[in-house]
């Protein structure tokens, strides 16, 4: 038998996960592992409500409190730095609280990582049910990370990585400012499955769309050389090309927006509070356990 933890980060979204833990403990009757479940409860300003009768797949669900709201990406990070503290040997799965991420995939999950329990794996979205201006800004995205990373970044937090590969990740900034940005560059060598992603559960998304596109571009931030190498590039064939083609404004606009694109991604490790990274675990409040 196999140890498992499911990571999720957590602000506000307490209705969903009323919803989504009976769904994953179901999901979990078609395995024989052993699953934790450890939510990262980011400093949510609603009372959390979380109320379940025994799960009988789920060996424990426990909830790690945080003083301040950091946001998912350095919340999840947290989570991660309290399993290599309590030295956690097993697999990782990360998801979101939203049930977005189909608790019936986390048994595909978990019968890929038995064939390769230290390898990375990563759920890219096959089909996705959103409104189609946040397709048109989710695709926006995907192109501009593909022209400025060479990687088709088409996967959310939902993923798989095992105990052993916690310090790799951990050992720069880039999980911190983007999960899905850290996974990408530290696990070039990931195994990837087709999935496709539902609605929120219940209840509005606290993101919009300001929120979506600075997250992109944290994404794009952990790649901020290779964007500042393509950028340039970039700016030289377009240059060489205004003198065959008549296309000299598009090109000043081209120019101005790498230019802008490339300074705010220059920017945001300078935001990151660099106290969490250098103790994460100094804004933890204290660990509940629901099982009690």
């Amino acid at each position: 038998m196999s140890k498992y933890v499911i990571l999720i980060p957590c602000f506000n979204d307490w209705e969903c996960l009323n919803i989504l833990i009976p769904k994953i403990n179901l999901a979990l009757t078609k395995t024989n592992e052993e699953v934790n479940i450890l939510i990262v409860n980011d400093g949510s300003t609603k009372k959390n409500n979380l109320s379940f009768k025994k799960m009988s797949s789920l060996n424990k669900i426990e909830v790690l409190n945080l003083k301040n709201n950091v946001k998912a990406q350095i919340a999840t990070a947290t989570g991660l730095n309290f399993l290599r503290k309590e030295k956690f040997q097993g697999g990782i799965i990360v998801m979101d609280a939203d049930g977005q991420d189909d608790p019936e995939h986390l048994v595909d999950i978990i019968r890929e990582s038995k064939k390769n329990p230290e390898k990375t794996i990563t759920i890219n979205r096959s089909k996705r049910e959103d409104e189609i201006q946040f397709k048109i800004l989710y695709q926006a995205y995907l192109f501009l990370a593909l022209l400025l990373t060479f990687r088709y970044l088409k996967f959310g937090a939902f993923s798989y990585l095992h105990s052993s590969s916690i310090d790799r990740i951990l050992s720069t900034d880039d999980v911190y400012m983007a999960y899905v940005g850290g996974i990408a560059k530290h696990f070039a060598n990931k195994k990837v499955i087709y999935l496709p992603r539902k609605k929120r559960i219940t209840g509005e998304s606290q993101n919009n769309y300001k929120s979506l596109i600075y997250y992109g571009l944290k994404t794009i931030s952990v790649f901020r050389f290779q964007a500042l190498i393509n950028s340039i590039i970039l700016i030289f064939v377009g240059f060489l090309l205004t003198h065959f083609i008549m296309y000299r404004p598009f090109f000043l606009f081209s120019l101005a927006s790498l230019i802008l694109i490339n300074a705010i991604i220059f920017i945001i490790p300078y935001k990151i509070n660099k106290s969490l990274i250098e103790d994460p675990l100094s804004n933890v409040e204290n660990l509940e356990n629901l099982n009690k």
